[in-house]
């Protein structure tokens, strides 16, 4: 159901420091790390919590970011449909975004009250 949780935190030095220290007794680790943006994973494998600077971001924004997993690019598209149909935002349109990983497909969307909900098909990696 679940494909990775986001958090938008203000200083993403001070977010480093506190998640490596509370995440190292869970085994956990950063998995990997990009200018504005930190994964974290179990045993630094893959990531499932990411932390972005909130500067000038509107998907991660602060807050939290639910992203759910979908089996096909069809269910992201039907997905995405039904949400705007119900009064959603689009942030990040359904269809593919490179710019985030090669076989990303996916869209970010903001619920009737501003949570962002981001379905995804494919890798974030």
């Amino acid at each position: 159901m679940f494909d990775h949780l986001s958090l938008g935190v203000r200083d993403l030095g001070a977010a480093r420091r506190f998640y490596n220290a509370f995440f190292a007794p869970l085994g956990a680790s950063i998995a990997s790390e990009k200018p504005g943006e930190i994964a974290y994973g179990p045993g630094g494998a893959s990531g499932l919590l990411y932390l972005y600077s909130v500067e000038g971001e509107r998907v991660a924004g602060l807050g939290a970011h639910l992203a759910f997993k979908a089996e096909t690019r069809a269910a992201v598209d039907a997905a995405y449909a039904s949400a705007m149909a119900q009064g959603a935002t689009a942030i990040r349109v359904a269809g593919p975004h490179p710019d985030i990983a090669p076989d990303y497909y996916g869209c970010v969307i903001l619920d009737p009250d501003g949570n962002k909900l981001e379905i995804v098909a494919g890798t974030m990696h």
